[in-house]
């Protein structure tokens, strides 16, 4: 089943930015195909991933996911079993309110289905899909905003729920917060607000500097004990987290350098690092899901003899993978962070401009996220293979660790 999963997930959140839903995204085996069947082939292989993969598991927490639908998929006979649990079909911008398209979508309707509109830029020839959907979804990029304002009072009353997309930085998001959006989804929880030069408080300056040490390549177990074991929040907190289901151990670990020395030096210095800044972030969850699950797959990707010619070090990669989104936890430049902290030049270099076997793995992998299509294109079918074994691991995988960060 892991491997038909592709960097499927984009979470959506709701005002108090908890995450409420998600868009499941799918390229399964036909990436590279040149056929007008392609949309179709892939839309089907995602829904049968759906349900006889994706609710079996709890990588998707139980939530509605949104699946991208086009003309050609509503009007075939490939997928139309009972509705599954929690799938609403989104329309998208494509699909045109004909007469044929409105009396398809009633009939699935009628058999349980339930719609979203997709890319909605304020155009009067979607008014017939209204009375049909459940979500509304806004481009708040290709949309004038003086307009939305105007006409938002009279969408907010026909009664679907209104989903501001492509929500890029936090300006946008507090904008769309304050109009009286009840969803929202894009790239703002991994850059949630850029503040070039401001100030890090004194807790957040200490966390920084612990990751800092720990991210040290010279630092023995010891000395990673010692640090660990100053901050009592953070000695209790790794002891549970190691103590629990997800590591099997046949005796309990008792003390920080006990956990260092079963569990292996780095093992002991990701999970000090993840849980130091968790604990010292006020966004939400979701965030270190992300990051989670990126560090993981690098830091899989790494460990696998196919990596295409690209030579890195999995303790550095889960490293990267967590630092590359580092300015949204703590709402500052990138460069001024790195700046602080005591890394090597090739971290550095990896998350500041990609420029090495470790940045090129890393923009890979963020681009692979994103469904960039050049990233498909470039990557050999090979590799694209093992990008989805090891995102498909590292999901699971953080799914299962997520429940002990809090």
């Amino acid at each position: 089943m892991e491997e038909t999963i592709l960097f499927a997930r984009q979470p959506i959140f709701d005002r108090n930015c908890k995450m409420v839903a998600s868009e499941i995204l799918y390229r399964g085996d036909i990436f590279n195909s040149d056929s007008d069947a392609k949309n179709l082939i892939a839309t089907r292989d995602l829904l049968v991933n759906v349900c006889t993969s994706v609710f079996n598991s709890n990588v998707n927490l139980d939530l509605p996911m949104l699946v991208n639908v086009d003309m050609d998929f509503l009007d075939s006979d490939y997928f139309f079993p009972l509705p599954p649990h929690n799938l609403i079909f989104e329309i998208l911008e494509t699909v045109e309110p004909s007469e044929k398209a409105l009396k398809r979508i009633a009939e699935l309707r009628r058999l349980g289905y339930e719609f979203a509109l997709d890319d909605y830029i304020l155009e009067p020839s979607k008014f017939p899909f209204f009375k049909h959907i459940k979500i509304l979804k806004i481009d708040i990029l290709d949309i004038n905003f003086n307009k939305l304002k105007a006409v938002f009072p009279k969408l907010k009353k026909i009664g679907f729920q209104l989903l501001a997309e492509k929500v890029e930085d936090q300006a946008s998001f507090d904008e769309c917060m304050e109009l009286g959006f009840d969803l929202f989804q894009g790239y703002f929880l991994e850059k949630p607000s850029i503040i070039t030069g401001q100030k890090i408080d004194a807790n957040k300056n200490s966390a920084l500097q612990l990751v800092s040490q720990l991210s040290r390549t010279d630092i023995e177990a010891a000395e990673v004990a010692e640090l660990i074991s100053r901050d009592p929040v953070l000695t209790v907190k790794i002891l549970a987290l190691i103590n629990c289901p997800i590591y099997q151990l046949v005796r309990e670990v008792k003390s920080v350098k006990d956990a260092v020395v079963r569990l292996g030096l780095n093992v002991v210095k990701q999970w000090a690092m993840i849980l130091t800044l968790a604990s010292e972030s006020s966004q939400p969850s979701e965030l270190f899901r992300t990051l989670l699950i990126r560090a993981k797959t690098l830091a899989l990707f790494s460990d696998s003899p196919i990596t295409g010619g690209v030579k890195t070090d999995s303790s550095e990669s889960f490293l990267v993978g967590l630092l590359s989104g580092i300015d949204a936890v703590f709402q500052v430049e990138i460069k001024d962070i790195l700046d602080s902290l005591t890394l090597s030049e090739s971290i550095k270099s990896a998350l500041l401009s990609h420029d090495n076997d470790l940045g090129k793995l890393l923009k890979n992998t963020i681009g692979i996220e994103r469904l960039d299509d050049q990233v498909f294109e470039r990557l050999s079918k090979q590799e694209l293979e093992l990008f989805k074994k090891c995102y498909s691991q590292a999901l699971k995988w953080t799914d299962e660790v997520m429940t002990y960060i809090d």
